[in-house]
């Protein structure tokens, strides 16, 4: 008798341990002071260590990963690029002269996307300064059999995140893939303000591009953001999402790519 009540004490023991953990995972903001190009460490590059090279890690998860980089101007050639990655460019220019195909330009407050088997030229533009970015890719590699469909890098147009194109379904929601890699998946949601809630999340960064978004964990913690803010959801997270804004809250997500 007493073996049984010693082995359904531990039981409940293991299941509040386990609940505490899950009450416990909470949305994190990014680091604005990083985000703002303050605190980045400077790194040695083994094959260039002569070169101004900076990077600060924000995030490391179970599916992403999310840094600052910022480096001088330079040229690199690359083939096969080993990763997909998601860019928002803070400073700077990007040139990118793909081996096949045309040449594309992007400049400070772009969103893009290089995809993994990239080959070409990536050359960063800074005139006296440094360029900076935020970087966000996954966190474990696919198989490196995998390239994406198209390996042209793909801007995020201004006029698609500007949402006029947007109809709402008969609940409200509305999801477009913008892009869908081997490995990260970018997408644009949008909904009315709106309170839901969040089944175990999947990992994932938000960039917040309208309205304000509150999420209350099942422990009672609540943290908001608003427009323009960063924040990761990370894997397991339960709790209540509420949503608010002038008629639509819009955002993107960035997400490991979940492969059949």
């Amino acid at each position: 008798m007493q073996i049984k009540v010693l082995i359904f004490a531990c039981f409940v023991f293991l299941c509040t341990m386990v609940k505490g953990q899950v009450d416990s995972i909470i949305a994190i903001p990014l680091d604005k002071s990083v985000l703002s190009g303050v605190g980045l460490k400077k790194l040695s590059l083994k094959d260039e260590p002569e070169k101004e090279f900076y990077q600060k890690r924000l995030y490391h998860g179970d599916d992403i990963s999310i840094y600052v980089v910022s480096t001088e101007a330079w040229n690199n050639d690359f083939r096969n690029f080993w990763l997909d990655e998601f860019v928002y460019m803070f400073h700077g220019q990007a040139v990118v002269k793909p081996q096949k195909g045309k040449v594309q330009l992007f400049n400070s407050g772009d969103y893009f996307f290089a995809p993994k088997g990239y080959t070409g030229e990536w050359e960063i533009k800074t005139g006296n300064n440094l360029h900076y970015e935020l970087s966000v890719i996954s966190t474990t590699r696919a198989d490196s059999t995998l390239i994406s469909e198209n390996i042209e890098h793909k801007l995020f147009e201004k006029s698609v995140l500007s949402g006029v194109h947007i109809q709402l379904n008969d609940n409200g929601k509305y999801t477009e893939i913008l892009k869908k890699g081997v490995e990260l998946t970018v997408m644009l949601k949008a909904e009315r303000p709106s309170k839901w809630q969040i089944e175990p999340a999947k990992e994932m960064l938000i960039q917040l591009l309208s309205g304000q978004v509150t999420i209350e964990t099942l422990a009672g913690t609540e943290t908001t953001f608003f427009t323009g803010d960063f924040f990761i959801v990370p894997n397991g997270l339960e709790g209540i999402w509420k949503s608010d804004g002038h008629g639509l809250i819009k955002y993107l997500t960035i997400e490991k790519t979940r492969l059949p």
